[in-house]
This record gives structure tokens, sequence and C-alpha cells, in this order.
């Protein structure tokens, strides 16, 4: 009975991981994810490159961190217009009179966003990769790509959240926006800390953004650092947020 149980589950979650995932494809959305990374690296790599090489960094090692980081966020913004859309069809609905635990609904949305996750790092990989940017570990690499994809996990588990509240497709990925900015450019993705006003400087080093770029810093030459830690403490930190979030919509849905 339980291993019946169990590959029901099974068979649910692949099916709605799959529609998830074929969906991405006909919208062209791993198509976009792919691609966007490439655009936003060029765009910012070629106007700031040779100031920073006058001080001695090899820019497309230092640059290319935040590019992924950047890629995390749309595809949280990609996850709340899916769940908006799945909640303003009806789909949701459908889906919560069916003898399907709500966790199997969420968890294939999950797996669908982490696909575009990984196709948005390889797109960066690929383009920093252009301008010089390598690996020097190939088990750093890895964690580098774990590290990466436990960020987007986190930002991807509040974005379902307030795509699922709001049931209004795009308003996620507008109400995003500007906390994404905000966060990428006051960090250390661009230009290192003490490059800013000594007043915002506390902020740049100690926000999430700049943990994450920092220790993929430091992860891509092959070094584990303190950075490393920080980077996985905002990450749980922000998921376990999320998580309580989501929970206790969902409770006073009910």
């Amino acid at each position: 009975m339980t291993n019946h149980f169990t590959s029901a589950r099974r068979g649910q979650w692949i099916a709605l991981s799959g529609r998830a995932v074929r969906t991405a494809l006909r919208e062209r959305d791993l198509a976009f994810g792919f691609l966007a990374p490439m655009l936003f690296f060029v765009s910012f790599y070629l106007p700031l490159r040779y100031s920073m090489a006058v001080v001695g960094y090899d820019y497309a090692q230092y640059f290319l961190p935040v590019i992924v980081v950047q890629g995390m966020f749309f595809t949280a913004m990609s996850a709340a217009d899916r769940a908006a859309r799945d909640a303003a069809s009806g789909v949701q609905v459908r889906l919560s009179s069916m003898p399907i635990e709500p966790w199997v609904v969420m968890g294939a949305r999950m797996w669908a966003d982490l696909v575009r996750a990984v196709v948005a790092i390889a797109g960066a990989v690929v383009i920093g990769s252009v301008f010089g940017f390598r690996f020097h570990d190939a088990a750093a690499a890895l964690v580098f790509v774990a590290v990466s994809l436990l960020f987007g996990a986190a930002l991807v588990l509040g974005a379902d959240a307030l795509g699922t509240a709001t049931a209004t497709p795009k308003i996620g990925a507008q109400v995003l926006v500007l906390p994404q900015l905000l966060l990428i450019m006051a960090s250390t993705g661009f230009v290192p800390a003490q490059w800013f006003p000594g007043w915002l400087q506390p902020f740049v080093r100690n926000q999430p953004v700049s943990a994450q770029a920092d220790a993929l810093r430091e992860l891509a030459v092959g070094r584990y650092t303190s950075a490393l830690g920080h980077a996985v403490v905002w990450s749980v930190v922000l998921a376990g947020i999320f998580v309580a979030v989501s929970v206790a919509a969902q409770r006073r849905k009910r």
C-alpha cells in the first residue's frame, strides 16, 4: 500500500513538473533564461572592464558571480508569474480538488524553476568563459552551482508564494524588480565594498547578494572561505522566512 502511494505521488510529480517544463519551453522562457545573463554580462562588462583592470582586477572573473545571482532573481520572477497564472486560471483550484498533495504541486513547480535556474547558470558561465572567466577547481565548481541553486530555490519559494497569493500574472515580477535592482546595484557584485560611500559600506558587505557574489567568486578560483558559510546561512534564512509566510497564507485561505 505504501509503495502504491509513493508511486502515485511520484507519477503526479513527474506529470506536473513535465507540464511546467514543457510550458517554459513553449513560451521560450528557458531560451530567455539562457540569453538574459549573456545580454546583461556584455552590457555591464564592456564599459566597466577597463576601469577595473587599472586597479588590478580580472573583471570577467570578478563580475560573473553577480550575473549568476541576477539569473536567480529572474528565475524567481518567472516563478511568481507562473504561480499567479495557475492561480488566476483556476488550475490551482482544480488541482486542489483532486487527490494530489499541495506539496506535490508546489514541488513540481519548484523543479521546473530549478531547471530554469540551471539554464541561467549555464548561460552566465558560457558568456563569462568567452571573456576569460574560468573555474580553477572541478569540485569547487560543483559547489558553485549548488550554492547558486540553493539561493535560487530560496527566492523561488518566496516568489511562488507571492504569485499564488496575488493570483495576478506579472505583478509578482513587478514587485520583485525594485528589491533585486537595489540589492544587486548596492552589492559587491560590480565593485568592491570600499568603493561605496562609507555610510553605505556596512550594508553592502552584509546583504544577501554580496554574500552570494563573494562566495561564488571564491569558489570559482577553488577557495572555501567564510563567505561560503555566509551565503548558505542567508539562503537558509530566506527559505525559512518564505516557507513560514507561505504556510501562514495558506492557513488564512482555509
